[in-house]
């Protein structure tokens, strides 16, 4: 158990759904019925690393959505577009949604052959129908909705949850922030929105006022801390603590 005058809690909205971590008091009214209302969607994302080029100069980014992985993209981008990039290259596949789910359930060395396959489909010639699989030497899955400590990717508009996004970012007991893409209105599934509802909490942080501790982890959490400096009006060795909350 981790007691601090203040917390921002920045785990994904389905880890919080799961009750990890555990509030005492529990969150408010406006925020546990926020965490009810909105939905967390699926991603699979699929890596291969290629000893090859065989794609255009120009080629950064591909959306094909009938395709079996509906956008592919060469990562980093900007540094594999360059004439004089030398091996090895990436190239990322991406699926989110029920599709996600469904490819998840396949044994990951058959999604990366399905991607070979499409890429082959893409970039193939008749002097060289195969240059995606010829050329790959190794290959990463990632599936964000198997990781145990995320359960999902983005939240995404839900019937039923407006004005939710709001209330979940809204201070809890006057100490407890929570900060992440689901308490955007605007931009949420997205890495920006989530460090703007960060920046947003920092700014409202050091005006927490809280007379007792009031958040604490559950038995299978724990909490990794860092402290801000004391206030040169107190000098006390009470701090102010930034929290993330992972799986102990």
């Amino acid at each position: 158990v981790v007691r601090a005058r203040a917390c921002v809690v920045t785990v994904p909205l389905s880890v919080l759904q799961r009750g990890e971590p555990e509030f005492r008091p529990p969150l408010p009214p406006p925020q546990a019925g926020a965490i009810r209302k909105l939905k967390m969607g699926s991603a699979l994302k699929v890596i291969v690393r290629l000893r090859r080029r065989f794609w255009p100069a120009d080629f950064y980014d591909a959306v094909c959505s009938d395709s079996f992985l509906p956008e592919v993209w060469l990562s980093p981008a900007a540094e594999l577009m360059r004439p004089d990039a030398a091996p090895p290259y990436t190239i990322v596949g991406f699926v989110a949604g029920a599709r996600a789910e469904r490819v998840g359930r396949l044994p990951h060395a058959d999604i990366a052959r399905r991607m070979l396959a499409q890429l082959d489909g893409m970039f193939g010639s008749s002097d060289d129908p195969h240059p995606a699989s010829s050329s790959c030497d190794g290959f990463l899955v990632k599936d964000w909705a198997a990781h145990p400590h995320v359960h999902g990717a983005y939240s995404h508009p839900t019937r039923g949850a407006h004005g939710a996004r709001p209330a979940l970012g809204e201070a809890a007991h006057g100490c407890v922030f929570l900060a992440g893409e689901a308490c955007h209105a605007g931009v949420n599934p997205c890495i920006h929105g989530a460090m703007e509802t960060g920046e947003q909490a920092v700014l409202v942080f050091p005006t927490a006022a809280v007379a007792e501790p009031a958040v604490s982890t559950a038995a299978r959490c724990a909490v990794y801390v860092c402290a801000a400096p004391a206030s040169r009006e107190t000098k006390r060795r009470e701090r102010i603590f930034f929290g993330i909350f992972v799986n102990a």
